[in-house]
């Protein structure tokens, strides 16, 4: 900032030509200067005494003033925090659970952020976890108990519905730790896989894990189980993991892709699918024996796959879905979840007559149609 310096000329007094148009007061110049004097000091003292008089009632105003304040008015609150919705704009959920029918549900996401609905989606309440990091997913036993996994390694578990949540013991990497996903099983085992390897067992609710395979640098992104023992893993690089022991021993299955495979599920009858990147769709009829690239005419990542009972519906970025024709899982057709839609997907779930769908934004998808929960706190574009 740059200061500018200013000089003010005083006025200049201009003594007339000709003083004898000013006549001197009688008694001389100084007899017009002691006038002067006397006249200023009269008005000098009687204003001086007005001041006084002044000076001395304002410590009496200020008093009074003081102590009306305190007996008449009352304070008023400047106005209540104001709280975040549950649901906010920046959130972003990376794993769904959906129980009894759809009216439990659970979405676990971005910076740690837990929230449950006990109504269908209609309302939705914030549960405090003791993490920042970025929750992946979450798998539920029953109403009352889950798991939760996600970056370095975190693994969170509850026993009261998720009014209380505790960090549990899982096995670390010395290089890199993330879990994507979590599956939940009868009589409180679970299974959870991701980086360097991870295949991680627990038999006890989530309490303590175990590794079922070595560390290694691969990264496994979805796992998925046939009857009691059949265990199915998809990973980088196109790779298929197997046990069909319940994980005593374990098999790597190649199918000639490149692309990194998402997710995998199957339903009755040994039919299985496991998407990817790159609009990669894969099926089998045969439990796995054998497994068949689909033909398609779509290119976009697909990150999940879900059974909604009478098709397979599979999501991803742009806002994609893509469904299997009814009876006959080798034709698939793809869509948008709504026309201008354009975010990323990572998790669907079949429940009912609805798949819910979380990623960038959250909601569920019924027949044909859209319906948001993010929209409660504005959707994104």
């Amino acid at each position: 900032m740059s200061t500018h310096l200013c000089r003010r000329r005083g006025d200049e007094q201009t003594v007339p030509s000709g003083g004898d148009q000013f006549a001197a007061p009688p008694g001389g110049p100084e007899a017009g200067l002691h006038q002067h004097a006397s006249d200023t000091g009269t008005e000098t003292g009687f204003m001086g005494k007005i001041l006084k008089v002044l000076g001395g009632l304002v410590p009496w105003a200020v008093i009074g003033g003081l102590l009306f304040a305190a007996f008449f008015i009352q304070p008023q609150p400047v106005g209540e925090t104001v709280q975040p919705p549950p649901i906010e704009r920046r959130d972003r959920f990376y794993g769904i659970e959906v129980l009894d029918e759809g009216r439990i549900l659970w979405a676990v996401g971005s910076d740690g952020k837990v929230i449950r609905s006990e109504d269908g989606g209609d309302s939705w309440t914030v549960q405090r976890t003791p993490t920042r990091e970025n929750l992946q997913d979450i798998a539920a036993w029953d109403t009352e108990r889950a798991v939760l996994v996600g970056n370095e390694g975190v693994v969170l578990i509850t026993s009261d519905a998720g009014e209380t949540w505790e960090s549990a013991t899982a096995p670390r990497s010395e290089i890199f730790n993330k879990l994507i996903r979590v599956e939940a099983l009868p009589d409180g085992e679970a299974w959870a896989v991701g980086a360097m390897n991870a295949v991680f067992r627990s038999r006890d609710f989530g309490v303590s894990w175990e590794r079922a395979v070595p560390e290694e640098d691969i990264t496994w992104n979805g796992i998925a189980f046939v009857g009691e023992r059949d265990i199915w893993v998809v990973g980088e690089f196109g790779i298929l993991l197997h046990s069909a022991d319940g994980g005593e021993s374990w098999e790597e299955r190649e199918v000639g892709l490149e692309s990194s495979l998402m997710s995998v599920e199957f339903r009755d009858g040994g039919k299985g699918v496991a998407v990817g990147l790159e609009g990669t769709v894969l099926v089998t009829d045969n439990g796995g024996a054998e497994w068949v690239r689909v033909e398609t005419d779509f290119s976009e990542h697909l990150f999940d796959v879900t059974w909604d009972g009478g098709r397979w519906v599979a999501v991803g970025e742009d806002g994609i879905v893509v469904r299997s024709s009814e009876g006959d899982d080798r034709v698939w057709a793809a869509d948008r979840l709504a026309p201008d839609l354009r975010s990323w997907h990572t998790t669907s779930v079949a429940n009912g007559d609805a798949v819910y769908v979380s990623g960038a934004t959250f909601g569920r998808l019924i027949e044909e149609q859209w319906y948001s929960f993010t929209g409660q706190a504005g959707e994104r574009p």
